[in-house]
């Protein structure tokens, strides 16, 4: 997974390797908890804090705030939120012989 924010006016793409079982965990945590289309400040502050967390903080809040933009950061929080889940879909969807 991927995300490309423009820091110094220049698009930077940052990448993220291993998703852990914690941030899985945080993941369903936070779609739980979420109203995407009644979102608060805070909600949206404490989604991009989730997306700095998930790409090990390679970059900051701000960012994210100053270096994406506004049409793009649902979508992007939504597609990283997807992969994660999706990821976690796939684990458990297999050849159903072997269980």
């Amino acid at each position: 997974m991927h995300v490309t924010l423009t820091i110094n006016q220049a698009p930077r793409t940052f990448q993220n390797g291993m998703v852990s079982a914690r941030m899985l965990r945080r993941t369903i945590e936070i779609t739980q908890t979420m109203d995407f289309d009644n979102m608060s400040v805070d909600d949206l502050d404490t989604m991009v804090g989730y997306l700095v967390e998930l790409f090990h903080h390679q970059f900051t809040i701000d960012d994210v705030y100053d270096g994406l933009a506004s049409k793009d950061l649902i979508p992007t929080l939504i597609a990283c939120i997807n992969e994660v889940v999706g990821d976690m879909s796939d684990a458990t969807t297999g050849d159903e012989k072997n269980v």
